[in-house]
């Protein structure tokens, strides 16, 4: 990491007394007294700068990037950073907007946009190009929600990754599947042959509930290699790709039945307790993160891990996934942005990048650190092996950062809901959606 050391010192210059008497040279009471003051002859002592760190997350958590805080403050005397956790996005919001912002801040990334848009973001293109700060060394799919249009705001400090399919292992065998499914068409197939139901026509397991655990209508269109605008304030949700992942979806409730499906769901118990459907082999398949089931995982897990499947006549969008990082910002009105900027580089730097994965089960977003040992060798890291190295894949994507994000995801997902129900057409939900944000992202253009 390159380090600045701020603004040099004026050089004290002396006068020199000849002493004819003696044959010395001595130093003048001024020069004297400006050595004594710093410690050498060159430059007085620099005082050093404390900045606040500001981060999310719950107590221990929060430890963890306190401990990452120290060792920076332990490798030089410049800066110390004083950390502060359990500060959500309210928290931090009231304190940028009273005048009272932190120096940096951990947030999640879908405020960036917004909050850059309002003025209370640095935006970070000048500091960059001034220090010369490889950005290619970032995950694209991870740097990319980091950008308003082609501005960088902000920095990933790390990332959460669905790419992978998660499957019950005993309702695999006991219906005689072998493998789990590469394509779409062969998981709907598959879960054909997991669904059970009573002699009064209830549903008692099911294969695959394309909403579970929640409508995600950013998933499943880049499966299908879709997007959401153009890159020019075009709006494209309604593409034929983007329709297509709703369809798909909604075969699922035309094949088990929209009543069926949601009495099964209002039974089902909750995610990770002892009534998940997917650990007691009621739910046979669902769409995998990184971070979930990972007692469950492994060799002798209940749960299988595998690639996503991708639409058979796609096969170019294998290994296809959604990225959602979290985010580091530097208040546009932070007291210490150079210094923020400093310690910024720090937490990106690759032994940082690698220690804070590693604390927080995360996936680390330098692409050179996927690869590391320290990182690939940890045993804490042994389940997300499968996804450290499907982070490399370019076919991961994520939502487009912009001013008017939230209100854009509440369109997708009302229209989305109203399309797996059969109230109308992916197609119409998706129209539905552009004429109504259009007229939006054109405003924001201006």
């Amino acid at each position: 990491m390159k380090k600045s050391r701020g603004k040099k010192s004026l050089i004290l210059f002396t006068s020199l007394m000849l002493v004819a008497s003696m044959g010395l040279s001595a130093c003048s009471s001024k020069e004297k007294d400006a050595a004594s003051s710093s410690g050498s002859g060159d430059a007085p002592k620099k005082e050093t700068v404390e900045i606040q760190f500001w981060n999310p997350f719950e107590t221990d958590r929060s430890k963890k990037v306190e401990k990452i805080a120290e060792e920076f403050n332990a490798s030089q005397n410049e800066i110390k950073v004083k950390v502060l956790g359990n500060q959500d996005d309210q928290k931090q919001l009231t304190a940028i907007s009273g005048g009272a912002a932190p120096d940096i801040v951990i947030t999640y990334w879908n405020k960036v946009g917004p909050w850059a848009e309002a003025g209370a973001v640095l935006n970070l293109d000048e500091m960059i190009k001034r220090d010369n700060f490889d950005t290619s060394q970032i995950i694209p799919a991870a740097l990319d929600r980091m950008k308003v249009g082609d501005k960088i705001y902000g920095f990933p400090i790390s990332m959460s990754m669905a790419n992978k399919l998660f499957y019950n292992k005993k309702m695999f065998a006991d219906a005689g599947i072998t493998a789990p499914p590469e394509t779409l068409e062969q998981m709907f197939e598959d879960a054909k042959k997991l669904t059970e139901k009573d002699g009064s026509g209830n549903i008692t397991q099911i294969g695959f509930i394309p909403d579970y655990p929640w409508i995600d209508n950013v998933f499943w269109p880049i499966i299908f290699g879709g997007s959401w605008d153009d890159g020019n304030g075009k709006l494209t949700a309604n593409q034929k790709a983007n329709v297509d992942s709703i369809a798909y979806q909604a075969s699922y409730y035309k094949e088990f039945g929209n009543e069926g499906i949601a009495k099964f769901k209002s039974g089902m118990g909750k995610m990770e307790t002892p009534q998940d459907p997917i650990l007691t082999g009621k739910l046979g398949m669902m769409i995998g993160w990184e971070n979930w089931y990972i007692d469950n995982r492994g060799e002798n897990g209940e749960i299988g891990v595998a690639p996503f499947p991708y639409p058979e006549a796609q096969p170019e969008l294998k290994n296809a996934g959604m990225v959602s990082p979290v985010a580091m910002f530097i208040p546009a009105k932070g007291k210490h942005p150079e210094e923020a900027w400093k310690f910024m580089q720090y937490l990106l730097s690759e032994d940082v990048q690698i220690e804070y994965a590693i604390a927080h089960g995360s996936i680390p977003i330098l692409t050179k650190a996927l690869d590391n040992p320290k990182l690939t060798g940890n045993e804490k890291m042994k389940t997300l092996k499968d996804f450290l190295e499907s982070a490399k894949s370019p076919n991961l994507k994520g939502f487009p950062n912009s001013i008017y994000i939230d209100e854009y995801l509440q369109s997708l997902n009302e229209e989305t809901e109203k399309a797996l129900l059969g109230k109308i057409s992916p197609q119409e939900a998706m129209d539905t959606v552009v004429q109504k944000m259009q007229p939006i992202a054109d405003k924001d253009k201006k």
